[in-house]
């Protein structure tokens, strides 16, 4: 029995290619994943697929799908993204210290019969020549860079569940492609406010103030990267200031929406006054987790999304002026998304844009079997869209492993490719 994986050692977002050969044919094969991450040595990670060997004794993992286990599609990297973990804390304890510095090893074990062969994967986080500076005095946030000139500049503004550690993964591994990221936190941290409600515009004017005048990204061009409630920050800072080029949004929406604090106020302020946000009332929030509860079911964010929508009378107001910015757009959206109805405002910007000519490049990219998977790929497990938040509730960010994990990697891949077009 031969075991092959290329590469052995590589960035963590990039695929690898498992294949088995020199089997008995028709033989049976067991294929399993394991692994642990380096700031969290304690929690372990796992997965299992059984295969058969096709006639000329080979498995390609490339070409075909278990007869069980973990997964059921098709998928190269399979073994890593249906890894699961007995912890039912492994979240809480894993987004944690998060550090870039140290590999992620994962190790892959075939076994036929008596036969045993494995290998082990060391997957990297960040390149050598990429390094990271820490800002506290203007806005709180990460910068990675290298000493390449050329290296065009991007703002990563995470989602409602984000952290500065949770973000400097993304940021680290972007960088690594190539780019300087600035990675800028905007609540939560030491220093700002402690909920994502009545954030101040102005805050960011001194993050692209302190690009102008650093000496890595002076004179270039500024593209904004968002998720989630990053996506909804990200596209009113483009339809605001020109300067801004290119924007790729994970998970986007039209309408700029109430803050999440429980209470009737803006996400968003600028100059002292809330932006026109719809509200959410927290009767619908409440109502939506008790039918779930009551039934048993996985609570979802969406719903209370969509009925705010339907009886706001300042949709217009609240909608984001997205026609006015002078970038180039990227939306990633998905139909089966748990927190917000992601695709419907997705439709609606895209509907703004052509009714209003707009003259930059736009487009949008649907996945249909995913809820809200993205982050980089292959690092954590995709089965991760869910939270337990009370006994017999459970939040669901919705899709199915496959959607998710094909969306995570297919929009990573392309914002890459947007940015560096």
């Amino acid at each position: 029995m031969k075991l092959r994986i290329q590469p052995l050692v590589a960035l963590c977002d990039r695929k690898v290619n498992i294949c088995v050969s020199e089997l008995p044919a028709y033989g049976k094969v067991k294929i399993t994943a394991s692994m642990s991450l380096p700031w969290a040595t304690s929690i372990s990670f796992k997965s299992a697929a059984w295969f058969t060997a096709d006639a000329n004794g080979q498995v390609n993992l490339s070409r075909q799908s278990p007869d069980s286990g973990s997964y059921d599609f098709v998928d190269s990297m399979g073994p890593i993204v249906s890894m699961e973990s007995i912890d039912h804390k492994a979240m809480e304890k894993v987004l944690r210290d998060i550090s870039v510095e140290k590999s992620q090893f994962i190790e892959i074990i075939v076994e036929c019969g008596q036969d045993r062969a494995s290998a082990k994967l060391e997957r990297l986080f960040i390149a050598k020549d990429v390094k990271k500076q820490r800002i506290t005095k203007e806005f709180v946030g990460e910068f990675f860079y290298t000493e390449n000139v050329n290296n065009q500049t991007i703002v990563w503004l995470g989602g409602s569940g984000s952290s500065l550690g949770v973000n400097s993964l993304i940021a680290a591994v972007l960088a690594s492609h190539g780019f300087n990221v600035l990675s800028v936190a905007y609540y939560g941290e030491k220093g700002l406010p402690a909920q994502l409600s009545q954030i101040p515009l102005e805050y960011f004017e001194r993050v692209f103030t302190w690009l102008l005048k650093n000496s890595v990204t002076r004179g270039k061009e500024v593209g904004v990267l968002g998720m989630s409630k990053g996506a909804e920050l990200a596209l009113i800072l483009a339809s605001r200031y020109p300067f801004i080029t290119k924007v790729a949004v994970f998970a986007p929406h039209a309408y700029c929406f109430q803050g999440l604090a429980f209470k009737n106020v803006s996400s968003w302020k600028y100059e002292g006054k809330s932006l026109p946000f719809v509200q959410l009332k927290n009767r619908w929030v409440f109502s939506s987790m008790v039918r779930a509860f009551i039934k048993n079911k996985p609570f979802q964010f969406i719903d209370t999304y969509q009925k705010g929508l339907q009886v706001t009378q300042n949709k217009e107001d609240a909608r984001i002026k997205i026609e006015q910015a002078q970038a180039d757009l990227m939306l990633f959206t998905s139909k089966e998304c748990g927190m917000w109805n992601t695709y419907d405002g997705s439709v609606k910007i895209m509907n703004t844009l052509r009714e209003h000519n707009y003259n930059h490049r736009y487009e949008m990219v649907v996945y249909e079997n995913a809820g809200e998977p993205y982050y980089v790929p292959y690092v954590f497990p995709v089965g991760w869209t869910t939270a337990k938040i009370a006994p017999r509730l459970v939040l669901s960010m919705g899709g199915t492993l496959e959607g998710n994990a094909y969306a995570r990697a297919d929009s990573w891949e392309k914002a890459i490719e947007f940015f560096k077009t």
